[in-house]
């Protein structure tokens, strides 16, 4: 399961709130070798649609209703660069909390890989529950427990050492990717746990009248 990886990849959650999007960005690594164009399409939209499996039976009862699933894509980044495949929503793809008064309100997941530094963690931004599921600020515990079913859902999928797919969820550092000598094997580390974080974040750039 360790590196050197066969292909590394990255995924995307996307949607909107307010009129505006929301870009969860995840990153992943598979052993299975890809001989072909066709082999790559398969294995990049099984992981697209993994993902898409999990907000639309476990996210969407976590998020407010002003959110709307979109799509979820995936493309290989490592070796080389391919086109994105998609698994589109539908227009009933939203979620089932009630609405929020701010677009630009979310529910932090911290990802850790039991490396040390910021090069061993991460951060997910995901929409925000309904306004009654905050209070002074912080996520109410029936919430944070449909958050965690989501998380759940994703760590079956792409966590462990045997994860029904053939993908595994991971931390890219962009400061190794980029250093010199650097490379995605050397960048990429598995993700050992997602941790759900009680107190409502703030993701700036989802204000309205902002970029995605």
């Amino acid at each position: 399961m360790p590196a050197p990886w066969a292909a590394g990849a990255q995924a995307r959650i996307v949607g909107q709130i307010h009129g505006q999007e929301t870009v969860n960005v995840l990153h992943f690594a598979t052993n299975l070798v890809i001989n072909d164009q066709g082999s790559l399409d398969m294995l990049l939209l099984a992981l697209a649609a993994a993902l898409a499996e999990c907000v639309t039976t476990k996210l969407l009862l976590a998020v407010s209703s002003d959110w709307r699933f979109i799509q979820c894509d995936a493309k290989r980044i490592a070796p080389s660069v391919s086109d994105p495949i998609l698994s589109t929503g539908t227009p009933d793809d939203t979620g089932a909390l009630a609405p929020t008064s701010v677009s630009f309100a979310s529910a932090l997941v911290n990802v850790r890989t039991g490396q040390g530094g910021r090069s061993g963690r991460g951060r997910i931004f995901l929409p925000p529950p309904g306004e009654p599921q905050m209070n002074v600020s912080n996520i109410d515990g029936p919430t944070l427990v449909l958050i965690a079913d989501f998380l759940a859902c994703v760590a079956t999928k792409f966590m462990g050492a045997n994860p029904t797919t053939d993908w595994h969820l991971g931390v890219l550092s962009r400061k190794k990717l980029t250093a010199v000598g650097g490379s995605f094997d050397t960048a990429f580390q598995i993700a050992t746990s997602l941790n759900p974080v009680a107190e409502a974040a703030i993701m700036s750039s989802r204000k309205v009248g902002k970029g995605s």
